[in-house]
């Protein structure tokens, strides 16, 4: 950590050389219809636990990408193809939030998300028919028309066109392992499956969504609706008990308390001291990873920095030599190699 002055691009967005706040609105009833119906949630855990949908009308479907998005895009390895689409790709990269934009007039609503039914296929955005597993996790129009693999990939059926002008936008949370696996099983590593199997912020579909719609007014003439969805209920991280000690007796580096919590603070923490100095620290919601004591150990290393871990080698006690095993073990191995063969370490398979 450098002690610099940061500016989240999900709170403020520059507009003409100004800082502008950026606000999402709260949700109304009478927003876009959304049923999140997971009935085989992996290991109990829901495939989607937040959609949030906003709706933008009027787009001008001859705006053209501006230079500057379609030259970020380009310098991210992405291609720019369309307005709608390029903004959706320029706010996952932006913020780190997936999103997508459905093509208004084809959709009848609600949007029900669900897993799988057997047999169920979909051709996806790269005009490929998948057969659907019972695990995977879709959205889908009305609980019947398969829209796309949730965090994977759309479906070309409601695809955004030269002709769309009225777009519905989906910023929405899944999780992890449902994503990861739906990703590999359909061999289809996408920009934002990379991105939902690593964790992304419960609280940042808001902020993507109020992105997305601002530059589609901005950038394409469009006229937001005033209506917001916002369904599902994310949990609160969970505290962890931690003891200020243990980052010294881990990595062998005296850190002081103060120093622990003054860490453990800059990357978002809060921090509380419970009876007799043990610390109750509470991760950010950007920092799905941090769930143990260790984890917190390791981000105190890695703040303060690695540089500072001392290189002490092991006094090795003398008089034992080799155990019996290791001199069975030795002894095949030289009778293996003088047959000709050849030891390889597989590390994939370790």
């Amino acid at each position: 950590s450098t002690g610099v002055a940061y500016r989240d691009p999900a709170l403020v967005r520059v507009v003409g050389g100004q800082e502008q706040a950026l606000t999402a609105p709260e949700a109304t009833p009478d927003g876009f219809g959304i049923e999140l119906a997971d009935e085989a949630p992996l290991d109990g855990t829901a495939g989607c636990d937040r959609f949030v949908a906003r709706i933008v009308r009027g787009l001008d479907p001859q705006a053209q990408t501006p230079a500057w998005m379609a030259t970020r895009l380009t310098e991210a390895g992405m291609r720019p193809i369309s307005l709608a689409v390029d903004i959706s790709n320029y706010v996952m990269l932006a913020l780190g939030q997936p999103t997508h934009a459905y093509d208004l007039a084809t959709l009848d609503g609600p949007i029900v998300v669900r897993r799988a039914r057997a047999g169920e296929k979909l051709t996806t955005l790269d005009d490929v028919e998948r057969t659907l597993d019972p695990e995977d996790l879709l959205i889908t129009d009305d609980g019947e028309t398969v829209l796309g693999i949730a965090g994977v990939m759309g479906g070309a059926s409601s695809e955004v066109s030269d002709t769309t002008t009225d777009v519905l936008i989906e910023a929405a949370h899944f999780d992890q392992r449902t994503v990861a696996r739906s990703a590999r099983r359909h061999r289809l590593s996408t920009e934002a499956s990379k991105r939902f199997e690593r964790g992304v912020d419960t609280e940042l579909a808001p902020q993507a969504a109020q992105l997305m719609v601002e530059l589609m007014v901005e950038l394409g003439g469009g006229t937001a609706d005033p209506a917001v969805t916002d369904a599902g209920q994310v949990s609160a991280p969970e505290p962890i008990e931690l003891d200020p000690t243990m980052p010294t007796r881990y990595i062998g580096v005296d850190y002081t308390p103060d120093r622990v919590r003054e860490i453990l603070e800059t990357i978002g923490c809060t921090v509380e001291e419970v009876s007799d100095g043990i610390l109750t620290v509470t991760p950010p919601t950007w920092r799905p990873d941090l769930t143990t004591p260790p984890d917190l150990v390791e981000e105190v290393a890695r703040i303060d920095g690695y540089d500072r871990i001392p290189s002490v080698l092991p006094t090795a006690p003398g008089g034992r030599g080799l155990t019996h095993a290791q001199r069975v073990r030795r002894t095949v191995a030289a009778a293996l190699a003088g047959q000709g063969l050849d030891e390889v370490l597989t590390y994939p398979f370790v």
